[in-house]
């Protein structure tokens, strides 16, 4: 039976999906993250250890005949692209020109509009705005990392309540529901338990506290709820700067973060204002790559 394998990493983790050639789900499962900064011996070594965790769950399930991964901070035909197009050639044991490798946000948005149509607002552990013209050239904003900026996503979203939770303790203020909350997801509110969390799971364990922000604004705490209209507003900016750009088109904003959480959506349009086509696209990249790689293995 003939396979096609979709691959979505991002900063967080790696999601993959095993499906037949009619589009049938045969496997799925996550892995490590795999992103595109290769820039260290280290990290190289990284990857390709996180790649061959993949290749060894997959194997379990088939063969793949062909492969679409999309990589967080990725350039196309960079050299990072190639070092981990062989890398999942080798881990997958397929030929590498069956293996396509992409940046994570051109898959996202292929999987929200054609090209030319319209820009994807991605709030994930960071943030971006995306446009591919019909000509596949790139245009974007923002998705500079979590040490210059991403501003509105998971990463940002979670600092900044970590940041008010520490001034409060240091002022000797009062906790308020969310400190509470996020204490109760740290595991403890002593410093020593704080520091392992956030400083033992890095930027992954910090933008995990927005999935308890997003929780405790549902339940109607206004403090969450400020937060992820200000992350809103943030989002709201990148999409703008795009709209200024390449002309006024529908906006679509999707990401883990944006899933669920109605506050960044109500931010983002008040950024924007009315004239504004918006939606929630709750598609998953990992089966726009999926559909990507049965597409290119029916063509071959």
């Amino acid at each position: 039976m003939s396979l096609a394998l979709g691959i979505d990493s991002g900063a967080s983790s790696t999601r993959w999906r095993l499906e037949s050639a009619d589009g049938q789900l045969v496997a799925e499962g996550r892995g490590a993250p795999i992103t595109g900064h290769l820039f260290t011996p280290e990290s190289q070594a990284e990857a390709s250890a996180a790649i061959a965790a993949i290749g060894a769950a997959i194997a379990a399930h088939g063969k793949a005949d062909f492969v679409a991964a999309g990589v967080t901070g990725l350039s196309v035909e960079s050299e990072p692209a190639q070092l981990l197009q062989l890398a999942f050639a080798e881990a997958l044991d397929v030929p590498a020109a069956r293996v396509a490798v992409l940046d994570d946000m051109r898959i996202a948005y292929l999987g929200a509009f054609a090209p030319g149509n319209g820009i994807l607002v991605y709030a994930g552990t960071g943030s971006i705005a995306y446009h591919l013209d019909a000509e596949y050239r790139i245009e974007r904003a923002g998705g500079h990392g979590f040490l210059i900026d991403d501003a509105g996503g998971g990463f940002w979203i979670g600092r900044q309540a970590l940041r008010a939770l520490m001034r409060r303790r240091d002022e000797h203020r009062e906790a308020t529901p969310l400190d509470r909350a996020l204490v109760a997801a740290m595991g403890g509110g002593d410093w020593p338990i704080i520091r392992a969390f956030v400083y033992g799971g890095g930027r992954q364990a910090v933008a995990s506290l927005a999935r308890v922000i997003g929780d405790a604004a549902g339940r109607g705490d206004g403090e969450a709820a400020a937060l992820l209209t200000l992350a809103g507003g943030e989002l709201g900016r990148l999409g703008q700067a795009l709209i200024d750009r390449v002309g006024l088109l529908p906006i679509a904003l999707a990401g883990g973060v944006a899933r669920g959480a109605p506050h960044l959506l109500e931010g983002l349009r008040r950024e924007l204002g009315s004239g504004v086509s918006l939606r929630l696209h709750a598609a998953e990249p990992v089966v726009t790559a999926a559909a990507l790689a049965r597409m290119a293995m029916a063509a071959n």
